[in-house]
C-alpha cells in the first residue's frame, strides 16, 4: 500500500513506524456503510453503570419504546428529524447517549450535542457520556486528529471529542458562536424547553440557528430533539411535536388484548386511566382501567405491555421524513417509577397550581395550560347603553382610535387579512365610551391598497368625524396602530408617516419601571415609552399587561341601578354591539402573576384595540399636562404649583370646553 511513500531523509526505522501508524488509522475506518442499528449496537456493546436503575448490559426489552426512536438515528434510516415530548423516568437521555456513541464508534461522523444550560451540559458530559464511551470500549478511538511538534492536544476533553472520521462538540443553547460554526451531520438537542428561545446576541431562535448546521449534509443530516415541556405558550418542543405525526405508544390489554395508549384520567367518571385501591383513607395500590373491557391492569404487568407495544401515528406530519413522539411516565418500566408513585405525586400536587404545573410537565410529559380569570361576559354585555354605534354619547371629552392589523389570509374566510379598529371616547373620571367598532377586510401588505385603501376612503368620507346629540363635532385626537409581528411594520410606518397625530405602536408584556418618565408607582411598571423612527415619526412601545389589567378592572364596574352614572373607569358600549364583540373583549385569561394569555382559537382583537385606545388616551393627557406646565412656568409658577397639573385637571378643563356647542 505504501510502496510510493516518500519520506525523504526520514530514517528507515521511523518509516516503518509511520507506516504502521497510518495503517492503524485507516484500519479504523469502516470499509462499507454499516447496517447495524443504534438499538442493536447498544444491546451489543453498552453496559450501564452501577448508579443507574438497571446496571449491566443494555436490554431493549426493558424499554422497548426507545427502540424505534434510537433506530431513526441509524445511518440506514431515512428519517432526518425527530422530536420527543417526554416525561421523566423513561430513559430518553440514555437513548441519546447510545446515539452519540454509535456515531463515534460504528459510523464516525461530526456530531453536535446541545443542552439547555452549561450546568446540565457538564453533568451530562462527565457523568453520562464518558461512562457510555468507556462501557462500549471505544475510548481508544478518541485522540487528537492534528498533531504538531510540542502540541499538548489530547482530542479528549470534557466538552469535545476527536476521533477518526469525525468529532463531537458539546455546547449550551446560548453559545451562539458554537451554534453557527462548522457543519455537523448529527445534532442532538436535550431539554430544549429549558433554554430561552432567542439567543442573547440577537441572532434569532437558537433552534433555527443550530438546525442550519446540518444543511450541508442534505438528506444525510439528522436532528434528534427531546424535552420535558413547560407551558403551552412558552414551550418550544410542543409546537415541534404538533408539526410531526404525533406518535403514541399503543400497548395490549392483558385481559382483552385490545391496543390502547396509556392516558391520564384520574376521575371515577372516565372509563380508563389510573384508579386507586383504597384501604380506608389510604391508597394501597393503583391499577390502570382498560378503555375497552374496563379490566384491571396492574403495574407488575407493564413488562409484557411494553414488550408487545408499538408506535402509532395519530396525525399527518408536515414532512414524511419527520416524526414526533409523546410518552408519559405511565410507561416507565417496572422497577423505575410505579403507577402508585405517580398517583401519590398527583395527590400531593392537585390542590396547588405550581404543583400541578410540575406534575403535568414531569410525569405526564405535557405542556401546562395556565388557568386564569376574566370578567363575567354576561355582566359585561349588560354595559350596553342607550346610544347606537357611531354616535358620541354625553360625557365624552375627546376621542382616540386604536387599529389592530391582522395578516390572516385572503383565502381564509374565518381569518381574513384585515384591519380592526375601535373608536373610543374618553370622559371625566377616566370613563370610556366605545363609539364604533369596524372591520376593513383586504390585503394589508400594501399601505396604498386593500384594507388600507378602504380605511383611507372611510376617513375621506368623514368617517372619523363624530357628532354628539347636541351637534358638537369631535375630531379624532390620536390614532394608534399596532405594527404587529414585524411583517407589516413598514406598511404601518408608511401609513402613519403620512398623517398627523397617527402613531405606530409595539406591544410588550411589561416595561420595567424607570426613574421619572411614565412610571405608575402602584404597579411599578412603565406604561409606555417612545422611540424616534425618523425626524417625523415616533413609535410607542406599550406595556400591554398594565392596560389589560385596567380594562378588566373597569369591566367589573357594573351598573348598581338604572340611575347609576357609573364609577371611575366605568365603560359604556352602544346597544347594537353584537355578543361577538364582548367575546373578543374578554378573550384573554388573567393569570395569578398578572400576565395575560389568550387560549388557542380565541379572537382578542377588541381587547387589543382597547389597549391601544387607553394608551393613546394617556399620552394625549400627558401631552396636555406638558403644555400646561410649560405655560405655567412661562408665567413664573413655582414648582409646588405644578404638582396640581395632572390628568384630572386636564379632564376638568376639557369638561368645561365641551359643555354646549
Amino acid at each position: 500500500m505504501f510502496e510510493e511513500f516518500d519520506t525523504g531523509f526520514v530514517p528507515p526505522a521511523v518509516q516503518v513506524e509511520m507506516r504502521k501508524y497510518l495503517s492503524a488509522l485507516i484500519g479504523q475506518l469502516p470499509s462499507e456503510i454499516p447496517n447495524i442499528l443504534v438499538s442493536e449496537y447498544a444491546e451489543k456493546y453498552r453496559v450501564l453503570p452501577l448508579d443507574t436503575p438497571y446496571p449491566g448490559p443494555w436490554s431493549n426489552d426493558r424499554t422497548p419504546y426507545l427502540k424505534e426512536i434510537m433506530d431513526n438515528m441509524s445511518v440506514t434510516s431515512p428519517i432526518q428529524r425527530q422530536v420527543v415530548l417526554k416525561a421523566a423516568q423513561i430513559g430518553m437521555t440514555a437513548a441519546a447517549e447510545n446515539v452519540a456513541v454509535y456515531w463515534i464508534d460504528a459510523v464516525p461522523a461530526s456530531i453536535l450535542f446541545i443542552s439547555a444550560t452549561d450546568d446540565l451540559l457538564k453533568k451530562w458530559a462527565s457523568k453520562r457520556l464518558d461512562p457510555a464511551i468507556d462501557s462500549c470500549g471505544c475510548r481508544h478511538k478518541i485522540f487528537s486528529q492534528v498533531t504538531t511538534k510540542g502540541s499538548k492536544r489530547t482530542g479528549d476533553k470534557v466538552l469535545s471529542k476527536e476521533f477518526v472520521g469525525g468529532s463531537l462538540d458539546m455546547v449550551s443553547a446560548q453559545a451562539a458562536a458554537s451554534l453557527r460554526s462548522e457543519s455537523k451531520r448529527i445534532v442532538i438537542r436535550d431539554e430544549i424547553d429549558g433554554a430561552p428561545k432567542q439567543l442573547k446576541t440577537g441572532e434569532g431562535n437558537w433552534l433555527a440557528v443550530s438546525a442550519a448546521r446540518t444543511i450541508a449534509f442534505g438528506d444525510r443530516g439528522k436532528i434528534f430533539d427531546f424535552s420535558t415541556p413547560t407551558t403551552i405558550e412558552d414551550s418550544s418542543v410542543y409546537p415541534e411535536y404538533l408539526n410531526g405525526d404525533q406518535r403514541k405508544y399503543f400497548v395490549p390489554c392483558p385481559r382483552c388484548g385490545e391496543f390502547q395508549d396509556l392516558k391520564w384520567a384520574p376521575t371515577d367518571q372516565a372509563g380508563y386511566g389510573l384508579k386507586p385501591v383504597r384501604n380506608g383513607d389510604r391508597v394501597v395500590d393503583v391499577y390502570y382501567e382498560c378503555e375497552h373491557c374496563h379490566g384491571e391492569i396492574y403495574n407488575h404487568e407493564k413488562g409484557n405491555l411494553l414488550k408487545n407495544g408499538y408506535w402509532k401515528p395519530t396525525a399527518d406530519s408536515t414532512d414524511e421524513y419527520f416524526r414526533s413522539y409523546h410518552i408519559s411516565s405511565l410507561y416507565s418500566p417496572v422497577g423505575m417509577l410505579s403507577w402508585l408513585s405517580i398517583w401519590n405525586e398527583y395527590e400531593g400536587a392537585k390542590n396547588d397550581q405550581d404543583g400541578m404545573r410540575s406534575f403535568t410537565n414531569l410525569f405526564l410529559g405535557e405542556p401546562y395550560r395556565e388557568t386564569g380569570s376574566r370578567p363575567a361576559i354576561d355582566k359585561v354585555i349588560e354595559l350596553r347603553s342607550a346610544y347606537r354605534s357611531g354616535v358620541v354619547p354625553d360625557g365624552v371629552l375627546f376621542i382616540t382610535v386604536g387599529i389592530d392589523v391582522q395578516r390572516g389570509s385572503l383565502k381564509d374566510k374565518k381569518n381574513p387579512a384585515r384591519l380592526e379598529l375601535e373608536v373610543c371616547g374618553h370622559g371625566s373620571m377616566f370613563k370610556t365610551s366605545s363609539i364604533l367598532y369596524r372591520r376593513f377586510e383586504g390585503a394589508v401588505d400594501d399601505f396604498a391598497a386593500g384594507a388600507w385603501n378602504d380605511l383611507d376612503q372611510h376617513i375621506r368620507d368623514g368617517g372619523f368625524n363624530f357628532t354628539r346629540a347636541d351637534g358638537r363635532v369631535f375630531p379624532v385626537s390620536m390614532i394608534f396602530i399596532d405594527s404587529g409581528d414585524g411583517m407589516t411594520m413598514d406598511q404601518v410606518y408608511s401609513w402613519c408617516g403620512a398623517r398627523r397625530n397617527t402613531f405606530p405602536t409595539k406591544g410588550t408584556r411589561q416595561l420595567k419601571a424607570a426613574k421619572g418618565g411614565d412610571v405608575m408607582e402602584a404597579f411599578n411598571v412603565r406604561r409606555y415609552k417612545h422611540t424616534k423612527i425618523d425626524e417625523d415619526l415616533t413609535m410607542y412601545t406599550i406595556s400591554t399587561n398594565y392596560y389589560k389589567h385596567h380594562t378588566y378592572n373597569n369591566l367589573n364596574n357594573t351598573y348598581r341601578n338604572l340611575d347609576d352614572p357609573g364609577r371611575p373607569g366605568f365603560c359604556k358600549f352602544p346597544y347594537d354591539y353584537p355578543d361577538e364583540y364582548f367575546d373578543m373583549l374578554t378573550a384573554e385569561e388573567k393569570r395569578s402573576d398578572g400576565s395575560f394569555h389568550c387560549p388557542s382559537g380565541k379572537r382578542n382583537e377588541a381587547l387589543d384595540c382597547r389597549v391601544l385606545n387607553l394608551c393613546a388616551g394617556d399620552i394625549f393627557l400627558d401631552s396636555k399636562v406638558f403644555e400646561l406646565k410649560v405655560e405655567a412656568k412661562s408665567r413664573g409658577a413655582a414648582p409646588k404649583d405644578l404638582e396640581n397639573v395632572n390628568h384630572k385637571l386636564v379632564l376638568r378643563m376639557l369638561e368645561k370646553e365641551t359643555k354646549g356647542v
